[in-house]
């Protein structure tokens, strides 16, 4: 009888320990520094333009100028794949394209003509650089500006002008001529081109410099 109990007793521990529960996984640690890494980026972080709208003139000046404006100023996101292309000479990517960092553009009318405006600030090349290399890679005589050919039929400069810059007028196309002037400070460049069917190469050429001081009088602001 007392055999019995015994074993049954045996009977019954080792089945309330085969009832226990098994021990609880172990819970995941912090996630790695590689799993952080790759997480997505949150939209806030996307590039902002920089206003470099204050380097051209405000619509007071250039009413004060007889201008209207067009298209009102306006920043520019510059991306890897977007740079602002002040002129490609003979239609190619120059070296310092990729360099510009920010920029902005605006369109203004006069009663004949278009002007053009685009700027550009650039990493690593100053403005002088950039009109330098402008000047010896139009020997090439087209120019790729705003999208369109220009062949270039001659060059101009400004007289009593201190910044670096660079004039040039031509045509593009049998109706349309077109000129423009490069201007450099600093690390920025401001390209202004003036087009249209209704003003010879010769008369663009005189709005360009009788403007160049109220674009400049913005351009120069430190």
């Amino acid at each position: 009888m007392r055999v019995s109990l015994a074993v049954t007793g045996l009977v019954l521990l080792l089945a309330g320990c085969a009832a226990e529960p098994p021990e609880a996984a172990p819970t995941a640690g912090p996630p790695s520094s590689s799993a952080v890494s790759s997480a997505p980026v949150p939209a806030s972080a996307a590039p902002v333009a920089k206003d470099l709208t204050k380097y051209l003139p405000s619509e007071a000046q250039l009413s004060a100028a007889r201008v209207r404006s067009q298209r009102k100023r306006a920043p520019l996101v510059v991306g890897p794949g977007a740079p602002p292309r002040i002129v490609r000479a003979c239609g190619a990517d120059q070296p310092w394209d990729s360099a510009a960092r920010n920029g902005a553009q605006a369109v203004s009318v006069t009663d004949q003509m278009e002007i053009g405006q685009l700027l550009a600030e650039y990493r690593g090349f100053s403005g002088e650089q950039v009109v330098s290399g402008l000047r010896a890679a139009l020997n090439c005589g087209v120019a790729v500006v705003e999208e369109r050919r220009l062949a270039v039929k001659s060059r101009f400069s400004l007289p009593g002008v201190t910044d670096p810059h660079l004039g040039f007028c031509g045509q593009f196309n049998a109706r349309v001529a077109g000129c423009v002037l490069v201007l450099a400070h600093g690390d920025r460049v401001l390209a202004l081109t003036a087009a249209g069917w209704l003003a010879t190469a010769e008369e663009q050429q005189a709005e360009l410099k009788r403007l160049a001081p109220t674009f400049t009088a913005a351009f120069d602001r430190d």
